[in-house]
Protein backbone atom coordinates (compact mmCIF):
# COMPACT_ATOMS: atom_id res chain seq x y z
CA UNK A 1 0.00 0.00 0.00
CA UNK A 2 3.16 2.27 0.73
CA UNK A 3 4.72 1.75 -2.91
CA UNK A 4 0.82 2.27 -4.34
CA UNK A 5 0.71 5.65 -2.13
CA UNK A 6 3.84 7.29 -3.61
CA UNK A 7 2.83 6.19 -7.08
CA UNK A 8 -0.78 7.83 -6.57
CA UNK A 9 1.61 10.99 -5.64
CA UNK A 10 3.93 10.80 -8.65
CA UNK A 11 0.26 10.75 -10.90
CA UNK A 12 -0.80 13.44 -9.18
CA UNK A 13 2.57 15.47 -9.86
CA UNK A 14 2.06 14.43 -13.77
CA UNK A 15 4.18 11.44 -14.36
CA UNK A 16 1.67 9.14 -16.22
CA UNK A 17 3.38 6.64 -16.38
CA UNK A 18 2.70 5.44 -12.66
CA UNK A 19 -0.89 4.29 -13.74
CA UNK A 20 0.94 1.30 -14.89
CA UNK A 21 2.40 0.38 -11.75
CA UNK A 22 -0.66 1.29 -9.78
CA UNK A 23 -2.53 -1.27 -11.70
CA UNK A 24 0.25 -3.99 -11.23
CA UNK A 25 -0.22 -3.32 -7.51
CA UNK A 26 -3.79 -3.03 -7.01
CA UNK A 27 -3.86 -6.84 -8.87
CA UNK A 28 -0.99 -7.92 -6.27
CA UNK A 29 -3.45 -7.19 -3.43
CA UNK A 30 -6.37 -7.89 -4.96
CA UNK A 31 -4.66 -11.98 -5.30
CA UNK A 32 -3.27 -11.54 -1.95
CA UNK A 33 -6.25 -10.46 0.14
CA UNK A 34 -8.49 -13.44 -0.32
CA UNK A 35 -6.18 -16.03 1.12
CA UNK A 36 -4.74 -13.46 3.92
CA UNK A 37 -8.62 -12.93 5.05
CA UNK A 38 -9.22 -16.56 4.70
CA UNK A 39 -6.25 -17.33 7.25
CA UNK A 40 -7.56 -14.67 9.30
CA UNK A 41 -11.22 -15.49 9.60
CA UNK A 42 -10.20 -19.67 9.53
CA UNK A 43 -6.84 -19.76 11.74
CA UNK A 44 -6.20 -16.95 13.20
CA UNK A 45 -9.30 -15.59 14.99
CA UNK A 46 -10.52 -18.69 16.05
CA UNK A 47 -7.32 -19.65 17.45
CA UNK A 48 -7.51 -16.14 19.31
CA UNK A 49 -10.45 -15.78 20.53
CA UNK A 50 -9.95 -18.87 22.49
CA UNK A 51 -8.14 -16.75 25.06
CA UNK A 52 -10.87 -14.38 25.67
CA UNK A 53 -14.26 -15.43 27.40
CA UNK A 54 -17.37 -15.27 25.95
CA UNK A 55 -18.98 -11.77 27.60
CA UNK A 56 -15.06 -10.51 26.52
CA UNK A 57 -15.93 -11.79 23.06
CA UNK A 58 -19.27 -10.18 22.65
CA UNK A 59 -18.10 -6.94 24.69
CA UNK A 60 -15.08 -6.82 21.67
CA UNK A 61 -17.89 -7.48 18.60
CA UNK A 62 -19.75 -5.08 20.36
CA UNK A 63 -16.94 -2.16 20.17
CA UNK A 64 -15.49 -2.75 16.56
CA UNK A 65 -19.23 -2.85 15.12
CA UNK A 66 -19.72 0.35 16.84
CA UNK A 67 -15.83 1.88 15.57
CA UNK A 68 -16.93 0.49 12.35
CA UNK A 69 -20.80 2.51 12.25
CA UNK A 70 -18.83 5.75 13.34
CA UNK A 71 -15.72 4.86 11.01
CA UNK A 72 -18.16 4.69 7.63
CA UNK A 73 -19.82 8.11 8.58
CA UNK A 74 -16.36 10.06 9.67
CA UNK A 75 -14.85 9.07 6.17
CA UNK A 76 -18.59 10.27 4.09
CA UNK A 77 -18.49 13.34 6.35
CA UNK A 78 -14.99 13.84 5.05
CA UNK A 79 -15.93 13.24 1.21
CA UNK A 80 -18.70 15.46 1.53
CA UNK A 81 -16.50 18.39 3.12
CA UNK A 82 -14.31 17.90 0.67
CA UNK A 83 -16.92 17.92 -2.23
CA UNK A 84 -17.87 21.31 -0.81
CA UNK A 85 -14.81 22.65 -0.52
CA UNK A 86 -14.49 21.95 -4.37
CA UNK A 87 -17.85 23.92 -5.19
Amino acid sequence: MKETDEEKGRYVAGDRSSVRVIAEKMKALSEFYPEHIRKEDKVFFPAAAKYFSAQEQDKMLREFWDYDMKMIHVKYNLVVEKAEKLR
